[in-house]
């Protein structure tokens, strides 16, 4: 009945039309609709999330149904440095849940924690609530140094009182900013009701936003006007299909400290928030001397180096993935 290719990592539109007869007992109200659910599931289990904890399923569903209402907590997350504590919105499943379950991302911040050093300046761009940034200020130290940014206020909250709660003031410098190619105003888009609060987005100029979606103002820096600390050696990149304005905005720092980098690669966000395609972002790195690798969590020891696949030059169909950037100078 279903399609096996869809824009959402797998789902079609079909599914989004069966997902609403039989958890709203109605069809969708028009085709508008459609588009923001298939780009914000990446299968079945989180489109059906999405749909139930949506105002009307709870309205129709009194005596069951999920809720989604803010529900702030303290998780502790282990690191090789010690604990540090992270403050979590369970109404957030797809992330905040994850957290605490220990399941967010396990193979990537492991890369992270085998490459970084005492002493290293890190930057931090798409913080979210900081699940990098405070285990990323653990691995470099009261000698090191992390320079966050993160646009979405909700999420800004929480990093603000992680930051404080881990006494790391002095070794985290956070912004309330989005990155981009240049430094100004941009409008971020997000969705009213949604399990993932990552999903916010820069709108690219001329475009408009999924049906839905509110759109705010905020701020925008480019990392080569930053007063950073220099050399950088590592930068994590999870900034909704922006990520190729933030490396037109970093080209003199890419150059001149040649810092591995940690992205995520979303086909479908990338057209909508820079107009290029996975595989178009994918040469730009190239060009500019860096090879693409996934990430192989099956490397239980060693250098960090120990968990890179193979080398890629195209992106997976459909697929979200996370991605390491190594200059090909081997630096560092």
């Amino acid at each position: 009945m279903f399609g096996k290719k869809g824009v959402g990592g797998g789902l079609t539109r079909d599914h989004v039309v069966w997902a609403y007869r039989l958890l709203l007992d109605r069809d969708p109200e028009n085709e508008d609709v459609i588009a923001p659910k298939l780009a914000g599931s990446r299968d079945t289990r989180e489109l059906r999330h999405h749909l139930m904890t949506s105002a009307e399923f709870r309205s129709k569903n009194l005596d069951y149904a999920h809720t989604n209402d803010r529900t702030i907590v303290i998780t502790e997350l282990e690191t090789p440095h010690g604990p540090v504590r992270l403050f979590v919105d369970l109404a957030d499943h797809v992330i905040g849940l994850n957290i605490v379950r220990g399941r967010y991302e396990a193979a990537e911040i492991e890369f992270v924690q085998r490459l970084l050093n005492p002493g290293d300046s890190v930057v931090d761009i798409g913080a979210h609530i900081g699940f990098f940034a405070m285990q990323m200020a653990a691995s470099v130290g009261p000698a090191g140094h992390v320079r966050a940014f993160e646009p979405f206020e909700a999420n800004a909250e929480l990093l603000e009182r992680s930051i404080e709660e881990n006494r790391f003031t002095e070794r985290v410098r956070f912004e309330r900013a989005a990155v981009g190619d240049r430094s100004g105003t941009a409008m971020l888009t997000f969705p009213v009701e949604t399990l993932n609060s990552g999903g916010a987005y820069l709108l690219r100029e001329g475009t408009a936003p999924l049906t839905g979606n509110l759109q705010t103002s905020v701020p925008v820096v480019a990392l080569d006007d930053l007063d950073l600390r220099r050399p950088v050696r590592f930068i994590k990149m999870d900034v909704e299909g922006a990520e190729p304005r933030v490396i037109r905005g970093a080209m003199r720092v890419l150059s001149a400290d040649r810092p591995v980098i940690l992205s995520e690669l979303h086909p479908v966000q990338l057209e909508r928030a820079s107009g290029v395609t996975a595989d178009e972002f994918l040469t730009q790195l190239h060009g500019l001397g860096y090879s693409a690798h996934t990430i192989d969590g099956s490397a239980k020891a060693g250098h960090y180096r120990t968990m890179l696949g193979p080398a890629i030059d195209r992106a997976p169909d459909d697929a979200i993935v996370s991605i390491v950037l190594v200059p090909l100078d081997g630096q560092p």
